[in-house]
């Protein structure tokens, strides 16, 4: 019987074998997280419900894998966006900001706040991974 006939079954055995440990390891966990909305209050009791001048901050959380999360907030009257903001997962928003759209319109606005990963590649194009979103309405 010639080398490769006996060593032909062995290699089999051992990449059957092995298959398990490399389906395992499979590639990196994907990223994930959660967001949810707080109303916050510079003294005195919280809103029962956003609106424009509320403060607000939102509870997250991510994954290990997650470097450099960040929380971005669109507010929108009419399918146009009126107001827009982004900041760090504790940043304190002022719905409306002190300038914006909204401000100058007044009314109620519908609002998306996403929890992202923002990949930074060197001198390249950056890279954004959505972990999370949630939406609420808030009064003018």
């Amino acid at each position: 019987m010639s080398r490769r006939k006996l060593l032909y079954p062995l290699v089999v055995v051992c990449l059957v074998a092995a298959a398990p440990a490399f389906a395992a390891k499979g590639g990196p966990a994907p990223e994930s997280g959660t967001i949810a909305l707080n109303l916050s209050s510079s003294g005195g009791a919280a809103p029962a419900s956003p609106s424009l001048g509320s403060q607000v901050t939102f509870t997250t959380t991510w994954s290990n894998n997650v470097k450099n999360p960040r929380v971005q907030l669109a507010c929108y009257q009419n399918g146009t966006q009126v107001y827009g903001e982004a900041g760090t997962p504790d940043h304190l928003f002022t719905l409306g900001g002190y300038a914006s759209l909204w401000v100058t319109n007044g009314g109620a606005a519908s609002c998306r706040a996403d929890l992202y990963d923002l990949h930074w590649n060197g001198n390249n194009m950056q890279e954004v991974v959505w972990l999370a979103n949630t939406s609420f309405n808030a009064a003018g």
